[in-house]
């Protein structure tokens, strides 16, 4: 399924980074830059790589034929970064054959930690009691996650090294775990206000974004922040997700999630009228979903709304890649989903893949415009 047009939207913003990437090229340069807001850094956002497809495609639990030609262009691409929030693996409670799964979700990744780019990582339900449902039952054991991927330390008690956060030349980046405050009777079918309060989200990263003198905010965790194709999402605890949209339409902040095997691009407006983009990539190899939101953050008074502007999601041929993230000097941004898919999906032996190409793009500027006033 596409909703929304196959090409960029054009705008005198993406000209000028058009113009100066043509005059990179004739005169050497190497960075994207015009008059007024030089590039300050450019970073990758994927999610969900658990195996999927013809048994060529995977190995060990990660779709690794994705992975690794995501990892490529990656590397290729030469950016400073990349975010992963969760679902690396299949994943299981057997501690080594998890640890296993992580080891061969880092050797298709090679060439990213080749080139020296730092990755950084949330967990996802298939790191958090994967064979017991987890959207529903109480924490296990993390040692083998946090051993594989060692994070900043910097978050609350309980989640240091699944919460944390850092800097980057004019940007706040902060990740969070969705998994380690739930308890017992969490509820992935409710989105009523006091709904799960408090389990989705530490109050450490409304504190993290509210501190936070850096020019442009980015946040990223696994689940998105409204139902799509699952009902489990950052709004089964709506207290905490009303939360962050404040704090981000107050910091200049947009969201990353995956979960859903799909690409989504859109914009919530805050009860203040600030809108804040959020995109799903949840496009790292896992197949597709087809969309099934009806656009909807919830319906109590003072709820926020949702604009969705673009979906490139199909079951029978899924859309792979990630999400190119230019960052400039005046703390505007540029989006581009870099995507493919196989040539014939699923086949038992056939991994070949199209091109990757520009599938979307977009520009900050432009998903600020034409707010719409938040429901009360």
């Amino acid at each position: 399924m596409i909703l929304g047009n196959h090409l960029p939207v054009v705008s005198p913003f993406v000209c000028r980074c058009v113009i100066a990437a043509a005059l990179g090229a004739i005169f050497g340069g190497s960075s994207l830059a015009f008059a007024g807001a030089p590039v300050s850094f450019r970073f990758a956002v994927t999610d969900d790589s658990r195996a999927e497809g013809g048994w060529a495609a995977r190995d060990n639990g990660v779709a690794t034929v994705v992975v690794n030609a995501i990892a490529r262009d990656i590397a290729a691409q030469r950016l400073d970064l990349v975010l992963f929030p969760g679902d690396m693996a299949s994943g299981t409670n057997d501690p080594q054959r998890e640890e296993s799964m992580l080891k061969s979700w880092k050797k298709a990744m090679a060439p990213v930690y080749d080139a020296g780019i730092p990755v950084y990582v949330t967990r996802g339900n298939h790191e958090y009691r994967p064979s017991r449902h987890g959207a529903k039952n109480p924490d296990s054991p993390v040692g083998t996650f946090l051993q594989s991927f060692p994070m900043p330390l910097n978050g609350p008690a309980g989640e240091k090294g699944l919460t944390y956060s850092f800097g980057y030349k004019n940007a706040r980046f902060i990740a969070f775990d969705q998994y380690a405050g739930r308890q017992p009777g969490f509820d992935n079918t409710r989105f009523a206000p006091g709904a799960n309060r408090g389990q989705m989200m530490n109050r450490w990263v409304l504190d993290e974004i509210e501190r936070s003198s850096s020019g442009v905010t980015f946040v990223m965790g696994h689940e998105m922040l409204t139902p799509s194709s699952h009902t489990d999402c950052l709004a089964n605890d709506p207290d905490s997700r009303d939360a962050l949209l404040r704090a981000l339409g107050s910091h200049n902040g947009t969201y990353f999630a995956g979960h859903d095997h799909l690409y989504l691009r859109g914009v919530f407006t805050d009860v203040e009228g600030r809108r804040v983009p959020a995109f799903v990539v949840g496009t790292g190899g896992a197949g597709n979903y087809d969309y099934k939101g009806d656009g909807s953050a919830g319906t109590y008074p003072g709820a926020p709304r949702y604009q969705l502007q673009k979906v490139l999601a199909n079951r029978d041929n899924p859309y792979f890649g990630y999400l190119l993230v230019t960052v400039y000097a005046d703390n505007s941004w540029r989006a581009e989903f870099r995507g493919f898919r196989f040539n014939k999906w699923g086949d038992a032996s056939d991994v070949s893949l199209s091109p990757i190409t520009v599938l979307d793009a977009v520009t900050s500027t432009e998903m600020a415009a034409k707010s719409v006033p938040a429901s009360r």
